[in-house]
């Protein structure tokens, strides 16, 4: 009980630890020029299998100290993988097969309680590999609002302008806090194909090359003001959209005091893990909220689980409060309403809330933290089974990838999990 009591108190202060900002590995950007790959396109597909394991490496980035409770230790069950068959154009195929050559997956680990169903690391990835999540971040971003929202310095129904006054005159003039974590901004930026950013945010942050400093000295604080429009009624419509998630992480730094990477940092010590993380960072030490984390796969796992438990790491103590991982599997009329106006209401019945997806796929219901190019922690709460994968699929926003991850290779696996 002591114990719980002195995390809880390192929980409310936030700022515990530190995260350490780090600048960008030249020798290793050197060394992947010689490979053809350059600090201009290292985020590209076609470099995926290379630069994903090691992507906080081409940034400035923070480094999430893992010292925290001791990780859970998982019983080994084989799921027998390569005995799952999934259909494909060409008929049945091997699940194992299915997802190293049709999927580019890069790593998977399925947890069943206190049991490891399987765990695999290819593209010379091993258990200690840390890999760039993407999209995934947006979750924890949320994690750490509701961190916020437990200590009582966030008040998600307020406007975001209550706290941040300076983005008076944009877009979020009008939203609240609560509608940026739900994506029912709907605003409107220069996005291209394949992409759910404008390419000046990037920039902003320094994610290719520093050539963004002069413009926006402040990183990404500084692009905010270029976006003024939205479409629909504000909270109507889900709209996609990755900026959103960058004013909710300068929310949270606003109400807490602290940097998003330390927050997020303490999570994942009060969760265990094994492997030090890593959260990507513009040139002005702005977290990168919306897609930047670079984490272990069964690390991420060990997340899916503590929120599976009620918000509780393995040794009973609250880390996320039970009544919003309630709220995420509950949903609301605001959110149903909202999903079925987006694109993404043709590939699965659900939700959007709070940077998190619940979809009903198959039969299964479940929760997702989800990244474009198939990094995914997919959490059914009725069997305690958690899937975290990590993968280049090499095209971002395709009904292919979606399709083949969320209704062939998740359903496929829960099947098997089920008798296990």
């Amino acid at each position: 009980m002591k114990r719980s009591i002195v995390a809880l108190t390192v929980l409310l202060a936030f700022g515990a630890t530190a995260a350490e900002l780090q600048k960008r590995d030249n020798v290793f950007i050197e060394n992947a020029a010689n490979h053809a790959i350059s600090i201009h396109d290292w985020d590209k597909a076609e470099n995926s299998a290379s630069t994903f394991p090691h992507a906080y490496k081409f940034t400035h980035s923070y480094k999430l100290n893992t010292s925290g409770v001791v990780p859970q230790e998982f019983k080994p069950v084989d799921l027998g993988l390569n005995k799952i068959v999934v259909s494909d154009i060409e008929g049945d195929i091997n699940l194992e097969t299915f997802l190293r050559e049709r999927i580019k997956n890069h790593s998977l680990v399925v947890i069943k309680g206190d049991k490891i169903l399987h765990e695999h690391y290819w593209n010379n990835m091993t258990p200690s590999s840390t890999h760039l999540d993407v999209s995934v971040t947006k979750s924890f971003t949320s994690l750490a609002a509701q961190k916020a929202v437990g200590a009582g310095k966030l008040d998600m129904d307020k406007k975001v302008i209550h706290y941040l006054p300076e983005l008076k005159g944009t877009v979020w003039e009008t939203a609240t806090v609560q509608e940026v974590s739900d994506m029912r901004t709907s605003v409107i930026q220069p996005v291209s194909a394949h992409k759910s950013w404008d390419d000046r945010m990037t920039i902003s942050q320094s994610y290719n090359s520093d050539t963004g400093v002069k413009d926006y000295p402040n990183g990404v604080s500084d692009y905010f003001p270029l976006v003024t429009e939205f479409k629909y009624s504000m909270g109507e419509t889900y709209t996609y959209q990755c900026v959103n998630t960058e004013v909710l992480g300068k929310v949270v730094e606003k109400v807490t005091g602290e940097n998003l990477a330390d927050i997020i940092e303490v999570i994942f010590q009060d969760v265990g893990v094994e492997n030090n993380a890593y959260l990507m960072a513009d040139h002005a030490g702005g977290a990168m909220a919306s897609g930047g984390l670079n984490a272990g796969t069964k690390d991420l796992a060990r997340v899916g689980a503590m929120l599976l438990n009620d918000g509780k790491n393995y040794q009973g103590m609250q880390v996320i409060s039970s009544a919003f991982i309630d709220s995420l599997f509950d949903g609301n009329e605001l959110v149903r309403s909202a999903w079925t106006k987006s694109k993404e209401a043709a590939l699965a019945d659900g939700w959007y809330k709070d940077q998190f997806r619940l979809l009903n796929l198959d039969g299964h219901e479940i929760l997702a933290m989800v990244g474009i190019h198939g990094q995914v922690v997919a959490m059914e709460r009725s069997t305690g089974t958690v899937i975290a994968m990590n993968g280049g699929y090499p095209q971002t926003e395709t009904p292919r990838m979606a399709i083949s991850i969320f209704h062939k290779a998740i359903p496929a696996i829960l099947k098997a999990a089920a008798s296990k």
